[in-house]
Order: C-alpha cells, then sequence, then structure tokens
C-alpha cells in the first residue's frame, strides 16, 4: 500500500509491505519495495514476481541509463508513460507459447510507482495494472477508498481480501482517534498492515514489513523495522532482510508497536550508556517538519528522532 501522509504542515509519500512471497511454500524477506537511482520515487509490486521482477529491473536500468532520466530533468509522470511503453513492449518479446495458444497471459502482478513531481509540485501515485476491456496493462492515479468525510489518499494492490479486510480496519482506526473526517493519514495504514501480518490470516502475507518514504526535497529513505524473525526476536530489518550480525545501518529505526522512530547513532550510544550504568533509555524526539527539513538531508547522519503516531 502506499498513501500520503500528513503531520502538522509536512507531507510525504509512504509506501509500506509485507516481504512474503508464496507459492508452493511461503518464502518471508524478500524485497517488494524497490528505490530508484534518480531517488525521488519508489516501485512497489504484489502479485505473480515472474512477472514483477522483469518489468521493475527492466524499468530501473532504463531509468540508471538515460541520463535525463537518472537526474530527475524528466519528471515522474514523464516516466509513468515511459513506463507503460516499457511494459507493453516487453510482453511482445514473450515466445514459445504452449500449442494452441496465440498471445500470452496478462500480466499476473500489480505496481505501484510514484514520488515527488517538480513538475506539478505534488506527490505523484499510480498503480498499474491488466486492464481486460483494454487488453492493456495500464494505469490508474491514487484516489479515495473513504467517501464518507473527507478524501484519505491511498492506494492498494494484492490480495483483494486482504486489501478490503485493510480498508475496514483504517475506517475503524480513523473513527476511533476521531480523524475520520479530517482529509490527513498518519501512520494508520502500516498500523493495519503490521497486525494483518502478524495474525497469519492470508497465506499470501506475511514476513518482516517493509517500510519506505519520499520526501517534498525529493529524496527517498528506507527504515530498518524491529521485527520477530525466524533467528531472532526483535531483529533489526531492512526492506525484508534481517541484518547480518554486527551489521550497522544508518537508516532510521521504526518500532513497529509504539510507532516512534529513532537515530540508529543515538541508540547506539545510549546502549553504551546503559552499559556504564547511565540512563540509556531516553528517547529523543523531534516534530516531523524538522525530520522532513531538506537541509538535514544534506549529510548521510541523522540528527533526530521523530514519534509519529
Amino acid at each position: 500500500m502506499a498513501w500520503i501522509r500528513t503531520v502538522g504542515t509536512a507531507h510525504e509519500l509512504v509506501f509500506a509491505s509485507d516481504s512474503r512471497l508464496s507459492g508452493c511454500q511461503a518464502w518471508d524477506g524478500c524485497p517488494k519495495i524497490l528505490t530508484l537511482a534518480r531517488g525521488d520515487s519508489l516501485i512497489a509490486f504484489a502479485g505473480d514476481t515472474l512477472d514483477a521482477y522483469p518489468l521493475i529491473l527492466q524499468f530501473r536500468n532504463w531509468v540508471e541509463s538515460d541520463p535525463r532520466a537518472r537526474t530527475r530533468e524528466r519528471d515522474i509522470s514523464e516516466l509513468k508513460k515511459r513506463m507503460r511503453l516499457m511494459f507493453m513492449d516487453m510482453r511482445a518479446h514473450i515466445t514459445a507459447l504452449p500449442r494452441g495458444v496465440t498471445a500470452p497471459d496478462p500480466y499476473g502482478c500489480e505496481l505501484i510507482f510514484g514520488g515527488w513531481s517538480w513538475r506539478s509540485n505534488a506527490f505523484r501515485l499510480w498503480r498499474f495494472h491488466w486492464v481486460e476491456v483494454e487488453a492493456a496493462y495500464n494505469f490508474s492515479s491514487i484516489g479515495s477508498h473513504f467517501s464518507v468525510g473527507h478524501h484519505h489518499p491511498i492506494i492498494f494492490a494484492g490480495n483483494r481480501d486482504a486489501a478490503a479486510m485493510a480498508k475496514e480496519r483504517i475506517t475503524a482506526l480513523l473513527k476511533a482517534r476521531g480523524r475520520f473526517r479530517t482529509p490527513y493519514f498518519d501512520m494508520e495504514p502500516f498500523e493495519v498492515l503490521r497486525d494483518i501480518i502478524r495474525e497469519q490470516a492470508f497465506h499470501d502475507i506475511g514476513g518482516p514489513p517493509q517500510l519506505a518514504k519520499v520526501c517534498r526535497h525529493s529524496n527517498s529513505q528506507p527504515f530498518a523495522v524491529r521485527w520477530d524473525t525466524p533467528t531472532s526476536k526483535s531483529e533489526l530489518t531492512m526492506l525484508g532482510r534481517p541484518r547480518f550480525p554486527g551489521e550497522r545501518t544508518w537508516a532510521p529505526v521504526i518500532d513497529p508497536d509504539k510507532i516512534e522512530f529513532r537515530n540508529p547513532r543515538t541508540l547506539a550510544k545510549h546502549a553504551r550508556s546503559a552499559a556504564k550504568g547511565s540512563d540509556g533509555a531516553r528517547t529523543w524526539r523531534c516534530r516531523s517538519e524538522g525530520f522532513d527539513n531538506p537541509r538535514r538531508q544534506q549529510t548521510p547522519r541523522l540528527t533526530c528522532l521523530t514519534r509519529l503516531h
């Protein structure tokens, strides 16, 4: 899923996913959200991996090889059009079909693509999917799944039953917090995704949650998520992958239960302080506006922690 998150005057585009590939077996820890070299956008998939990976990887290859796409001279709205043309062209190269079959099957995957558009000065978000009446892989823009009160812009891809459950639970959560008639999301979709993964109600949904965002200063940021894995409790995972023993990460860390974002440098410092007997439990916070400040993104060091709830 992907949505536009608002806290105060700050806006950002957030992507969240599970990390399971399924078939005759379940394989957790697999990436479903991918970054692009240009930095101002993200792409994610759900459905048939055999279709999704060739499409996404060839699109990423084109972004990296085209100077205008890599340097953001091409707006993401132009990338969306190129993406559609590329996907249709790739389908024309499917050969060696079974006897009696004259056309390849429709793509069995859905893609979500979005980021910051310098041309429209706004976040843009699309879902790519097979449109049967057009016999083409086309896109639809972000819309509202909540018609009561103001719109809440969000897009779902993947398991239809799970998406319907998520919509119902997000609606209930917004109403319980008195935010249903405000046109804003915070992290409610991520909280619902977290619970659906833990309940294991769907065979094709599981593994550590994945989380990434795009800021208005045209930079994307993946997050490390604490999650229980088969080999460790409360392990740090990055886009589904558990961290290696001794591996360090400079990405912000999210506690999926408290919905707190923490600086890994500060966490390491507090751990050292706690080991020395000092108070290492202090949680640092800052306003989301400060976290989304472009000047803070000019250095690899993140100097603030955020509680978003």
